[in-house]
């Protein structure tokens, strides 16, 4: 479990995670989702994507949540229909700029910063899942110490202090709101854990391996960031003199402070919106993530990783056919030296190992610039369509034998024979298959473990 979550702190899909929690986070401020009254309830849950950020990816990613639900507040608190109090929270309106920021932000972040050490330290238990349980039912108590702590410090004039979180401590409000946080963070910390969410982030991730990325460009991204935030704020501005317009021709007439807090509304409805626009966004990048490794998969040896006979025969033709004039290559046919005495004599999951090995060896030997496929059985395939000279190929092949000397069962070495055509323009799929593997059969008569190059064309 832990070794699962180390593997996704270098992962993509950590980026994507943060991102919808963030996401998640601006539209629970910005709605009722983090805000339920219904009588005699009311419940505050919108410091909830900080402690799943906390429980799921790490101390760093909960202190961003926090940052971010402290940036929400202190824009909530900026307008003037909130009540004097809540306007402690905003640099804007309380007088203090230094103060109410670090009252509304400082201690969000360090909120953040505190729950992601302790389901750290979690994590590390015996019993993890009991201790993010407890961790997320006090997570509102935690807030709360750090937030009257701040005031006590920046604004004690307001009489608040740390001991004022006691007193939610019993009232129904809270442990409703604790257990619901609580219920929340497990039934998720659950999924996360579980072996259909694993097998899923693999896959996803898996993708990157592949080197099928998603082809979003920097530049382009930037650019719908610029535009969409410029679209918003021309919506935001529109819809304000629109409301103006229709409330002035029935004799309601703004202030500037009436005309800034529907402004601020409006931008509020923004940023709920493009938040939810995120989320959908990042689940889209998921779904295309995980059909894409489906497909690859369909066209791949499950074994080995090479490249199924059918889908490797279309690569190389489609290769082929785009291929310059001046460009050149080789087709190698490559079949394992007695194949059936490995299985016979050590089992199938050895002669498994002797596929897998071969593979991983001609990767190794031979880059990523090239095709490689298993054709069947012992037997495989590779394109390469790099422009290097007759003696470099030699010297390659020769290293990928002297490799695959070194895998042993036993007294035995493994080895193999191989078939190379020399690619020139021209060259159809079809005609180099044919005429390496009359090369291979030819290494094989003279002894194995041997290779036979082709005349060049």
């Amino acid at each position: 479990m832990e070794s699962m979550l180390q593997q996704q702190k270098n992962s993509s899909v950590r980026m994507y995670l943060l991102g919808a929690l963030v996401a998640a986070e601006l539209l629970m401020s910005f709605s009722f989702l983090g805000y339920f009254h219904v009588e005699p309830l009311s419940i505050t849950i919108a410091y909830i994507p900080v402690l799943l950020a906390g429980a799921l990816l790490g101390p760093l990613e909960s202190a961003i949540l926090g940052t971010v639900f402290g940036l929400a507040s202190m824009w909530k608190a900026s307008a003037s229909y909130i009540m004097a109090f809540d306007q402690l929270f905003s640099p804007v309106m309380s007088g203090y700029p230094l103060k109410s920021f670090l009252l509304s932000v400082g201690s969000r972040a360090l909120f953040g910063l505190a729950v992601g050490l302790l389901y750290c330290a979690a994590r590390k238990t015996k019993f993890p899942a009991l201790w993010v349980g407890v961790i997320s039912f006090f997570g509102a108590s935690i807030h709360s110490a750090l937030v009257y702590s701040a005031m006590w410090v920046f604004f004690p004039e307001t009489g608040y202090t740390p001991l004022n979180t006691l007193r939610s401590l019993g009232t129904i409000n809270g442990i409703v709101a604790d257990l619901a946080a609580a219920l929340i963070v497990l039934v998720v910390w659950y999924l996360f854990h579980s072996r259909p969410w694993q097998q899923f982030l693999m896959r996803v991730e898996s993708v990157q391996h592949f080197q099928m990325r998603e082809r979003y460009h920097m530049v382009s991204l930037i650019c719908i960031i610029f535009l969409a935030l410029f679209s918003a704020v021309a919506v935001a501005i529109y819809f304000v003199n629109r409301m103006e317009r229709v409330l002035a021709q029935e004799g309601i007439v703004f202030t500037g402070d009436e005309h800034a807090d529907l402004l601020h509304l409006q931008i509020q409805f923004l940023i709920g919106i493009l938040s939810m626009m995120a989320l959908v966004i990042i689940f889209l990048i998921f779904n295309r993530r995980y059909t894409t490794y489906m497909d690859w998969e369909a066209r791949t040896d499950a074994l080995t990783g090479a490249l199924n006979r059918k889908t490797f025969f279309q690569v190389c033709g489609k290769a082929l056919n785009a291929m310059p004039q001046d460009a050149s290559g080789y087709f190698l046919m490559v079949d394992i030296d007695y194949f059936k005495e490995i299985n016979d004599r050590y089992g199938h999951p050895e002669g498994d190992r002797a596929l897998k090995e071969a593979v991983l060896e001609l990767e190794m030997v031979f880059g990523r610039d090239h095709f490689l496929g298993r054709l069947g059985g012992d037997e495989f395939a590779l394109m390469l369509l790099t422009p290097i000279g007759r003696e470099e190929l030699e010297r390659n092949l020769r290293r990928f034998q002297e490799r695959l000397h070194r895998i042993t069962w036993g007294t035995y070495e493994m080895s193999c024979s191989i078939g190379v055509q020399p690619v020139v323009y021209g060259s159809t799929v079809d005609d180099l298959y044919r005429d390496a593997d009359n090369l291979l059969y030819l290494a094989k008569a003279r002894g194995k473990d041997q290779y036979v190059i082709g005349p060049e064309q």
